[in-house]
């Protein structure tokens, strides 16, 4: 019995346990730049060309490596966007947020915009300039409870305000987040059903017992 109380209590504290937070992560460490390295979401932009560049544990997650960021350049781009899809099912209070920098000429006034219905529409959630150091650059959707929990979710950037064709942007460990929905409690058993079912299993034992 005190082997069953045990495996019991295991059983009941594996089920319990807290999945990691990451919904999709960019790090932007290989060479095909917009592909989802954690979780599952695909990324696209409209720029006419990207490349990639020093990177910044800023931000980072299980230990990857600083690495490369996401770069993209250009008074041609300016009205450019990034955009990246998520499926949110199965969360909820749901963050972005990634290492940003640019350039003295690079794109000072960024508007992050998210979407509900996979981009038909997209609303201005905030506008940002990532400034000439690498920041943390962090938007809390948890407001927005149409977000969550939802397989059509997006997220946008959309770059103005760079005045050089070699002024540039910066962008590195892009991250959504969010909080595991709670499940509803479990049944709990009555105390007689309890009874009932540990003695059926000490009979049990005790007939196998008997047959060896």
């Amino acid at each position: 019995m005190r082997h069953i109380a045990l495996t019991v209590l295991l059983c009941l504290a594996l089920s319990g346990s807290a999945y990691s937070d990451v919904i999709s992560l960019w790090n932007f460490n290989d060479d095909d730049l917009l592909s989802v390295d954690r979780g599952s979401g695909f990324m696209t932009t409209d720029f006419s060309s990207i490349s990639s560049t020093s990177g910044t544990s800023l931000n980072v997650r299980d230990g990857d490596p600083a690495g490369q960021a996401l770069r993209l350049a250009g008074t041609a781009n300016n009205g450019g966007s990034l955009t990246w899809m998520v499926n949110t099912e199965g969360f909820d209070t749901i963050t972005v947020s990634f290492a940003g920098i640019r350039t003295s000429t690079g794109f000072n006034n960024n508007e992050f915009m998210y979407t509900l219905d996979s981009g038909v529409s997209w609303t201005n959630f905030a506008t940002y300039d990532p400034g000439t150091a690498f920041t943390l650059q962090a938007f809390d959707l948890g407001g927005i409870p149409a977000l969550n929990n939802n397989p059509y979710a997006g997220f946008r950037i959309v770059f103005w305000g760079a005045t050089s064709s070699s002024g540039n942007n910066r962008i590195d460990n892009l991250v959504v987040s969010g909080e595991q929905m709670s499940l509803p409690p479990a049944p709990v058993p009555e105390p007689s059903t309890i009874v009932l079912t540990a003695a059926g299993m000490v009979g049990l034992f005790l007939r196998l017992r008997r047959h060896q």
